[in-house]
């Protein structure tokens, strides 16, 4: 039995120590808490911002989704979700993860930016993505970017202020330095640096786009997080205070019969999200019977008959080209009732329709016409999906089994014919028809070494591996491509995977062994560049060299041999990065 009482003393506890920046101790409570009582989504969503102010964003997602499953009608637990998405580059996982959560909070502003970045990413717009301001880069959060972390100022007095102090700002940019060399011991060194000084994590999430402030536990008592845990979207209080003064300035121009018709429109929007859609229909003919030159009212009502279903469609279709025509005679007895915004607005909706009816030229016809009324991010990220979906839903009409098989049979005989481009061009359609044949790609795989293009055969090889990872066949042309781009301790690598599936297979075993004896010749002889070229480019052999333990060996090796064959054979760990290195040409025994 949940013991709630004891649960919510720790959670009390989790959240003092999360206001103290203290997330490792924060991180026992809410964990003790769940121990306690597993079934309140809260624990989980406040351990999720613990690891994410800790970039631990594996384990955020793990109990962010958690969240979501205990209590899928509570926002919040979207943007814990999303935002452990976003830093994992998991973007499309993260638009879907906030898209849901806007359905039930669609004001809530960290939902809305969240969402956008998360779009910005997935379609590569420049500037967007984690680390993306600068061109990325490698660890967690990419490499320093001025231009962000000015704008985070501009926006947060307190960035602002934490700019001022040089040693702080010494600290993030060596800590930001680390993670193109070093992610692993970025995050390690991040992880000390803020027990000492919790402002550097401020700092680099800042650089993201993330303000801190926002992330703390449920149900303190700082403003942010009380109004999450009740429901309520946080803002500061310069928005409020602006916003309010524009809807109060906005609110006195409108006649008594419009503010009723905003009244009736406001219930209608509450009724929609209940998906009391009959009800919602009734709300707003009563706007459009009290205000009938405004298109958000007609608008609005022919979104709730979308989701009625396809029967509806005609309907809505109607009634939103009927506006459009009369778009004019609108504004000219309301001015404002046909502004741009909402002309865009009503092409959006006309979009959505076709594109549920899978009439992907005609939406994409109605996202331009929105553009040139209002060029908005908005519809420019709608139009980047639907061209997406539009796509993918071509891709998946061409598909057709046996029809690859039948491109795949005569590539086949183009390939036995040593007629290698044709048969690129068989396997090509092939995997167009098919694309979740694994064979085809290594068949395709074999045809683009014969014709030298090694790299792009191992993409398809890579491919090939994803789809079934105990093709061994795969193994044996992943070591041979490698052994043609003089990567031998890749090579070896690839072999040996293969064998571990099937020990006895031939091709394995003799690619080794022609791997084992060209290094062994290499070693001999002298340098060669190429190699080594290809040795250095490899992330993993820069990760070796970059190891402070690698680095004591080599010197070792050169000064005293003996103890460091000693000490090779005493640590199987070392010795296999020492066996690769070899490989690699990088360590010379001959």
């Amino acid at each position: 039995m949940p013991d709630k009482e004891k649960a919510a003393e720790y959670k009390a506890k989790g959240n003092t120590a999360f206001a103290a920046k203290d997330f490792e101790d924060a991180i026992q409570h809410f964990t003790a808490a769940i121990e306690h009582d597993n079934t309140d989504h809260v624990f989980f969503s406040n351990r999720s911002a613990c690891y994410a102010s800790l970039a631990e964003y594996d384990k955020a997602l793990e109990d962010g989704s958690e969240c979501v499953k205990l209590k899928p009608d509570w926002a919040k637990g979207y943007t814990r979700k999303g935002l452990a998405e976003y830093f994992l580059r998991k973007y499309d996982d993260a638009v879907d993860t906030y898209k849901a959560g806007l359905k039930l909070a669609p004001e809530d502003p960290t939902l809305k930016e969240g969402l956008q970045k998360a779009t910005d990413a997935k379609y590569e717009v420049p500037g967007a993505g984690v680390g993306g301001g600068s061109g990325g880069g490698g660890g967690l959060f990419g490499n320093f970017d001025a231009a962000s972390l000015a704008t985070a100022a501009a926006k947060n007095p307190k960035i602002k202020e934490y700019m001022k102090d040089p040693n702080l700002m010494q600290q993030v940019t060596m800590m930001m330095q680390l993670g193109q060399s070093n992610p692993a011991m970025q995050q390690q060194m991040l992880m000390q640096a803020m027990q000492q000084d919790p402002r550097i994590l401020e700092v680099i999430m800042a650089m993201q786009g993330i303000d801190v402030s926002t992330m703390g536990p449920d149900g303190d008592i700082e403003g942010a997080a009380r109004d999450a845990a009740e429901g309520r979207p946080a803002a500061s209080p310069g928005a409020a205070q602006k916003g309010g003064a524009e809807e109060g300035r906005a609110a006195n121009n409108r006649t008594p019969a419009q503010k009723e018709a905003d009244d009736f429109k406001n219930q209608g929007n509450e009724l929609y999200k209940k998906k009391q859609f009959k009800e919602a229909l009734e709300m707003y003919d009563k706007a459009i019977e009290k205000e009938p030159n405004d298109l958000t009212y007609i608008n609005n009502k022919s979104a709730v008959l979308i989701e009625m279903g396809p029967e509806h469609y005609d309907i809505a279709l109607a009634a939103l080209r009927d506006v459009i025509e009369r778009r004019y005679e609108i504004n000219t007895a309301n001015p404002g009732g046909a502004s741009f915004e909402k002309v865009a607005k009503v092409f959006n909706r006309i979009a959505s329709i076709f594109e549920k009816r899978k009439d992907f030229e005609a939406a994409i016809g109605m996202y331009h016409k929105a553009l040139t009324e209002d060029n908005n991010r908005q519809t420019r990220n709608a139009l980047r999906e639907l061209e997406r979906a539009k796509e993918k839903h071509e891709k998946e009409s061409y598909l057709d089994p046996a029809k690859a098989e039948e491109h795949k049979q005569k590539g086949n005989e183009f390939f036995k014919g040593n007629k290698y481009a044709d048969a690129k061009t068989e396997y090509d359609e092939a995997i167009k028809r098919n694309p979740t044949d694994a064979k085809l790609y290594s068949n395709r795989a074999a045809t683009l070494t014969k014709l030298m293009a090694h790299p792009d055969a191992l993409k398809d090889i890579e491919e090939c591996l994803r789809l079934d990872p105990t093709f061994v066949k795969a193994y044996s042309r992943k070591g041979a491509t490698h052994f043609f781009m003089k990567e031998y301790h890749k090579a070896l690598q690839a072999y040996d995977k293969g064998l571990a599936i099937e020990p006895d297979n031939e091709e394995c075993k003799r690619g080794k062994e022609q791997v084992v004896m060209k290094i062994s010749e290499t070693n001999r002889g002298e340098v060669d560049e190429e190699q080594i070229r290809h040795a250095m480019a490899d992330p993993e052999i820069q990760q070796i060299m970059h190891d402070p333990q690698i680095k004591m060996f080599l010197q070792t090796l050169q000064e005293n041999p003996k103890e460091a064959q000693k000490a090779m054979m005493s640590d199987s760990k070392l010795m296999d990065a020492v066996n690769k290195l070899h490989a690699a040409g990088i360590i010379r025994t001959g």
